[in-house]
């Protein structure tokens, strides 16, 4: 038996069902209520109210509603990523209209940065949540380029720490030699020979 799928909008009534038949009932939002976005992050409250984003394997993003900031933190100084991530996210900021391209400045932490969030002139539209979103979506736009840094890595580790066959030798397959490279035992290092002498016409004298 076939299966027959009726449609009734909203408002018009509604007859007798057809037996046999399936019956779905469609009720349309009402204008003036957006539907809620949700956006999945890593992400943590601190005792202040700020929130902490921890998405980004370069910089943690920091939401904070009471001072109406944007700040950023590199994870780690070594990694020469991070001012040019650090750049891209306040660009993309203040290209989508969520802070003040001119208050964009060093924070009191070394490397840093910081930017002061528009205060939202529009009706319904939350200054922090839009500044939550904005940086989900910024987030989603790196991911490529995180997991890429992330394979980078792994692959970098696998080669060092188990090598293929042809990147490796066995222990003994190459004979071991007085001199290999550069490096030459039997000279000693022009520092050393130079205290060395030093020493020697000490106790003659």
């Amino acid at each position: 038996m076939a299966i027959k799928v009726k449609i009734i909008p909203t408002g018009v009534t509604e007859g007798p069902q057809e037996e046999g038949s399936i019956k779905i009932k469609i009720v349309a939002d009402p204008p003036d209520e957006p539907k809620p976005v949700t956006v999945e992050m890593v992400a943590r409250r601190a005792l202040n109210g700020d929130i902490m984003i921890f998405d980004h394997d370069l910089i943690d993003i920091v939401v904070s509603p009471g001072k109406s900031k944007l700040i950023t933190f590199p994870k780690n100084l070594k990694q020469r990523e991070v001012y040019p991530t650090q750049d891209r996210f306040y660009e993309f900021m203040a290209k989508k209209g969520v802070i003040e391209r001119s208050s964009i400045q060093g924070g009191n932490v070394y490397s840093s940065l910081e930017a002061e969030i528009h205060e939202s002139k529009i009706e319904g539209i939350d200054s922090v949540q839009t500044a939550i979103f904005m940086t989900s979506i910024f987030l989603e736009q790196e991911k490529p380029d995180i997991f890429a840094r992330r394979d980078l890595k792994q692959d970098m580790l696998q080669h060092f720490v188990d090598p293929d066959d042809e990147d490796s030798t066995e222990l003994g397959e190459i004979p071991h030699s007085d001199k290999k490279g550069s490096l030459d035992h039997t000279v000693r290092p022009y520092g050393y020979q130079y205290m060395y002498s030093v020493l020697r016409e000490s106790e003659e004298k």
